[in-house]
């Protein structure tokens, strides 16, 4: 992908997460279970915890401050609390400082720690005795699970730092459940100096004194009494420290507790001595992140080299179309700090995901991004990045992380839209085919919307930007990643576009709702919609009388007009075999009802394509379902206002698209041609291939007719009189013009004239020229015949009625003066008068008569230069200077050199979209170079 290697090639993850073997319990830290010896193995041994432990600069200067403390340095904080969110912060901290100090001597020789004790006093880590007061584990009554003989939180800080002993000094303040003073604390903790006490989840631990004390209200002041005096005992006793964090991961299970009130007590209490520590902030988390999953993350070159392909990515193909941010230099930095993940993928587990209470952050990040990386590697997804749109919704350990934060609700449109093998994104991505299915774009876009739709924004879903950069990656062009987007919006079932924004909801949108009216739409209605909008597209217009819906050679009159009829969709051709359409129309263009067509030569039949045809009835079906549901006031009331807006839109938007649809759709010409010399026409195949803007089916006939000479609106007085035309024998003197008007009308191998005015133009310019006569009498020798050559005559004057004949020059020349002419080779007896013959029925020259004078020669190869045309000039000069030589049949060739010079920058996607795809489906290419 733009010379990018994968991923997964530069940063192999851990074996366990590629094989999928990995323990989810090892993306749950727990505290208080692993002060009991519960929990994984990596989080029991210090040495195997301390060894997997990656040292933020933030982490670095709380286990200093903590490891200061302890060795009795009077300038160190002695009470912390914790501010963390997403990222691995809170419990590791808590863990890491309950290793390195309770298990110093240990660990004194591992690299962690002599990282650390050249910034601690005396320069090595101090030994503690560390108490571990974890607010889930606990419980505000004497149970086996609290392993302690305490009732309350100074019980258990006693045992734990003394044994019974120290319990004993506190048994009556701990079974009458009430707090001490702040001095006998003071004692208590000097006895066990240096101490580090752990406060976990002491939200947690105030919910359920309020259950336990049956909202009476003591047991829970008490706590918090204790909490107080305990944090000014840890302050007034040197080599004491207390490390807390406020917050509980399950708020969401004490209902009906105040828990803000609560909160707001605990902060105040902590506010009068506390030092806050954030261990992980902002982009800390990648390199934990790192750790974790991965054996190594590549050079610091390679990474680079991806983070400016992205870069250059994001600026050439989009520009001002993605905010600043993604184009700013600082990108690139986080791109390459963050690899193999996309910022964004990381920022969205950040700042949307790690808000809600049903995800746990770490816990639920870790364990989202172990499966996504799982199944990726299995399934040999290759890109430079993993994207928020590259997230396996499909993958059951991803799908059950999604669902605790959604709930089961959204699992409907999960299946409609994104994971089935027949959802709505997996479709398009298949009808597309080609680079769109393999990189399963739609299905990337569609995922990317989904995992934006939850947070704490109050906005919620993917921006433009957002679904750019959820799935954009080089070698990815803009106009493919927005139109496949466009495209996701309207055929997605649950997935809507409100305020800017794509986003997934419980309830179908229009999408959905307008497919199940869909299958309720009579066929009748859909005739309806297709007989109007058939009609709008092959209008009456000059020079053609038009029809529609032609089944059978009596459906259109044997007129002397011309004539354009639309077949009825019955006659629909199929590309690969268009023969059977050939045949039925051959036989409406040759016969009229049960006898020979007369006026061959002035119909012309046009039938659809079968695809194209398919995709018409396809949405005027859908346009007569969105035309019921904006009409069914009752059902509409269920959509907000934008929506029925949108609504309205597309009614009008299906309203103007039908028309072009059948424009596209009726694209195969057939005509008599041909007929000469003694054979029957033959039927020809014209296809008008894809339509321009605004085009209609009557004026696409008549630019094709008129481009290959098919159909005049002009003609030159010697046609009359060419081999060509054969309208004139070579023995014939004379023809009556009204035989010529018929000739036109009916045989196939003489163009077709726009009007009988293109005829009458001939006769007349013919006469001025003196190109033949005109003559007018009983017959053309008559003494009193009215003899016209050389003289001006007004078209007007021309009748096509019997008694006017075109007549030769020369005979019209002699007839006119005194003496008369030479006798023309074949008048041994008295002149010929012709009639133009059909084809076979010519009559028979004279033995006398010599062979026809041949043509004056010609070069059979010929090359023009035409420079300097103008866009707007390029179909008039092929239609001037390219197909006359195809219509005589000549192979011929053109090479085509196109400068473009523009006063802003060309697109990107313009030349990739336009030009490139363009002539790729003409089977064609260019050789692009810029100047």
């Amino acid at each position: 992908m733009a010379g990018l290697k994968s991923w997964n090639e530069i940063a192999p993850p851990h074996l366990d997460i590629v094989n999928g073997s990995f323990d989810e319990a090892l993306f749950a830290a727990d505290l208080g279970l692993v002060s009991k010896g519960e929990g994984p193995q990596d989080y029991l041994d210090a040495q195997l915890f301390v060894q997997k432990t990656y040292l933020t600069a933030n982490l670095r200067t709380a286990l200093v401050e903590i490891g200061n403390r302890l060795a009795g340095d009077p300038a160190a904080k002695a009470v912390h609390r914790m501010q963390t969110e997403f990222g691995g912060g809170k419990t590791h901290t808590l863990l890491s400082a309950y290793h390195l100090f309770g298990n110093a001597r240990a660990l004194s020789r591992t690299r962690l720690a002599r990282q650390l004790s050249s910034s601690i006093k005396d320069g090595r880590l101090p030994q503690a005795t560390v108490v571990v007061l974890d607010g889930s584990a606990l419980t505000p009554d004497r149970t086996k699970e609290n392993r302690s003989p305490g009732r309350t939180l100074l019980g258990h800080l006693a045992f734990q730092l003394g044994g019974q002993e120290a319990y004993e000094g506190v048994r009556t303040e701990d079974e009458a459940r009430q707090a001490t003073s702040t001095a006998h604390l003071v004692a208590l903790l000097k006895r066990y100096t240096p101490c580090l006490i752990l406060m976990d989840e002491t939200l947690e631990y105030l919910a359920k004194t309020i259950t336990a004390d049956g909202d009476q209200g003591a047991l829970t002041t008490n706590t918090l009494v204790f909490i107080k005096e305990l944090t000014t005992a840890v302050a007034n006793t040197p080599g004491a420290c207390l490390v807390a964090t406020l917050t509980a991961s399950h708020l969401e299970d004490f209902t009906g507790i105040n828990h803000e009130d609560l909160l707001e007590r605990l902060a105040k209490i902590f506010g009068r001595t506390e030092n806050v520590i954030t261990p992980v902030e902002g982009d800390d988390i990648f390199p934990v992140l790192h750790t974790r999953l991965f054996q190594s993350t590549g050079t610091p070159a390679q990474r680079r080299t991806v983070a400016d392909a992205y870069g250059d990515y994001y600026a050439e193909q989009f520009g001002d179309a993605l905010p600043a941010v993604y184009r700013d230099p600082v990108y690139r930095d986080r791109i390459e700090a963050a690899y193999p993940f996309h910022p964004e993928l990381i920022d969205l587990l950040t700042h949307r995901w790690g808000s809600l209470s049903g995800f746990q952050r770490t816990r639920g990040a870790l364990r989202t991004l172990a499966h996504s990386i799982k199944t990726l590697h299995a399934e040999g997804r290759v890109s430079p990045l993993i994207h928020p749109g590259d997230i396996p919704l499909h993958d059951p350990g991803v799908r059950a992380e999604i669902l605790k934060i959604t709930g089961g609700s959204y699992l409907a449109a999960l299946n409609a839209d994104i994971i089935r093998e027949d959802s709505r994104a997996r479709i398009e991505d298949q009808r597309r085919g080609g680079e769109v299915e393999k990189l399963r774009l739609a299905t990337k876009l569609a995922t990317t919307a989904f995992v934006n739709s939850f947070g704490s924004d109050k906005v919620p879903g993917a921006s433009d930007a957002q679904m750019t950069v959820g799935v954009g990656r080089p070698g990815l062009s803009r106009g493919a990643l927005e139109d496949v987007r466009d495209t996701v919006k309207n055929v997605a079932w649950y997935m809507r576009y409100e305020g800017g924004r794509y986003r997934f909801t419980t309830e179908p949108n229009l999408n959905k709702v307008i497919v199940e009216r869909e299958s309720a739409v009579p066929e009748d209605a859909i005739a309806e919609l297709l007989e109007k909008a058939t009609k709008s597209v092959v209008p009456a217009e000059s020079p053609w009388r038009t029809q529609t819906d032609v089944l059978s050679s009596a459906d259109v009159r044997d007129e002397p007009r011309l004539t354009l009829a639309l077949l009825d969709p019955e006659h629909r051709v199929e590309p690969s075999a268009p023969g059977a359409v050939r045949d039925a129309a051959h036989r409406i263009l040759s016969e009229y009802d049960q006898s020979g067509r007369t006026n061959k030569n002035t119909l012309v039949l046009v039938a659809p394509d079968t695809g194209a045809l398919g995709r018409a009835r396809a949405l005027a079906r859908t346009l007569a379902a969105m035309r019921e549901l904006r009409d069914d006031v009752h059902r509409l009331k269920r959509f907000n206002q934008e929506q029925q807006a949108d609504l309205r839109d597309r009614v009008l938007r299906a309203e103007d698209r039908l028309p072009g649809l059948l424009t596209t759709a009726y694209r195969h010409v057939f005509l008599l041609a041909n007929g000469t010399g003694g054979s029957p026409p033959t039927t020809q195949h014209l296809d008008l291939g894809l339509p321009r803007a605004s085009e209609t089916v009557t004026s696409r006939v008549t630019e094709r007719l008129r481009s290959g000479d098919g159909l005049l609106d002009r003609l030159a007085p010697a046609a009359l009189l060419s081999d060509r035309f054969d309208l004139l024998p070579a023995d014939v003197e004379a023809v009556e013009i009204e035989d010529l008007l018929k000739a036109f009308r009916r045989f196939p191998r003489l163009p077709k004239l726009a009007s009988v005015e293109v005829l009458r133009g001939c006769l007349a310019e013919g006469v001025r020229r003196g190109v033949f006569g005109l003559v007018s009498g009983a017959t053309w020798q008559a003494a009193d015949a009215v003899i016209r050559i050389g003289e001006e005559i007004s078209p007007n004057e021309i009748d096509f009625q019997p008694g006017t004949w075109l007549v030769r020059a020369a005979r019209a020349q002699a007839l006119r003066g005194s003496e008369a002419p030479p006798a023309h080779p074949s008048d041994t007896s008295s002149p010929r008068t012709g009639t133009p013959a059909a084809p076979g029925t010519r009559e028979p020259t004279t033995s006398e008569a010599p062979a026809p004078r041949p043509p004056s020669a010609g070069p059979t190869g010929l090359r023009l230069h035409i420079a300097d045309v103008p866009a707007d000039k390029v179909r008039d000069v092929v239609k001037v200077a390219v197909l006359p030589f195809a219509a005589q049949g000549a192979e011929v060739r053109v090479e085509l050199n196109v400068s473009v010079r523009s006063s802003k920058p060309i697109p990107p996607h313009v030349i990739d979209l336009v030009v490139e795809e363009g002539l790729g489906q003409l089977g064609l290419r260019a050789e692009t170079h810029e100047q």
